[in-house]
């Protein structure tokens, strides 16, 4: 499990941002009209990852949806495949005390 949209608010304690304040996704979400939210979700199925949006509301509910509508082209798979933070997002360790991704 790791959040799309909520990383924001484990800032703090995770020391990383949301994926949907990345630049390169906000200048595909403005190329093919979509939202970053809608380019990170439909960058993961081209690439078949099975993937499990979940929300609280309504409207993201049926933006979840809309990413059927549209492809991604290779090129743009690709810059989005390549960018590289170096963080999780979500990192049991740090409740659990042990290293387990090295």
């Amino acid at each position: 499990h790791t959040p799309l949209g909520g990383a924001a608010a484990n800032t703090e304690l995770f020391g990383s941002v949301s994926c949907l304040d990345d630049q390169v996704l906000k200048g595909l979400a403005k190329k093919y009209k979509k939202t970053a939210a809608q380019i990170a979700l439909r960058w993961g199925i081209q690439r078949n990852i099975v993937l499990i949006p979940k929300t609280s509301k309504l409207e993201r509910l049926k933006e979840n949806f809309q990413v059927f509508d549209f492809e991604l082209s290779k090129e743009d798979v690709e810059i989005i495949s390549n960018i590289d933070k170096k963080y999780r997002t979500n990192q049991p360790a740090k409740f659990w005390g042990i290293d387990i991704y090295g």
